[in-house]
């Protein structure tokens, strides 16, 4: 399992779940405080945090008020997403489909082949289809607007 945190540029983190550990708001809060919070100073350098819009999906260890406050706390602005809405989710949408296919067929022996597979598929994934995938995301949004928040199949 894989925790992943991206922007229009790219993948800011590919973060590995351990098998034997359960991705809870703990597991999750500290994920976002650690790992993305270096993610964005390492890949992002000079992007200040108070400037940047975090989007996650209604997972219960991302809805949970404690992990509301850790995000609130590191100075990250909340865009709320309205439940069960996966077309609004740009890694339900077109980054999951599209590693689920890269991956396809492939036969894995070990955990660490599988995470050099992910790792490999996520860097040849250029800047240029981050950009797209967000300018797809920012249409599903103004069309949910547009249908005053009601679900449609087809985006």
């Amino acid at each position: 399992m894989y925790i992943f945190f991206m922007d229009s540029q790219g993948m800011l983190l590919k973060h590995a779940v351990p098998r034997s550990a359960t991705v809870n708001k703990e597991y999750y809060q500290k994920v976002v405080r650690r790992d993305l919070t270096n993610a964005i100073r390492k890949k992002r350098a000079g992007c200040d945090i108070e400037n940047l819009i975090f989007h996650q999906d209604n997972a219960p260890a991302h809805r949970a008020d404690e992990t509301l406050l850790t995000i609130d706390f590191l100075g990250y602005e909340r865009l709320r997403h309205p439940p069960y809405s996966p077309d609004l989710a740009p890694l339900d949408f077109c980054v999951f489909p599209r590693l689920k296919a890269d991956l396809r067929g492939r036969r894995f022996d070990t955990e660490d082949e599988i995470k050099y597979a992910v790792r490999s598929a996520i860097r040849s994934y250029t800047p240029e289809w981050y950009a797209d995938i967000y300018r797809k995301w920012v249409q599903r949004h103004r069309k949910c607007i547009e249908h005053n928040g009601d679900y449609f199949e087809k985006a």
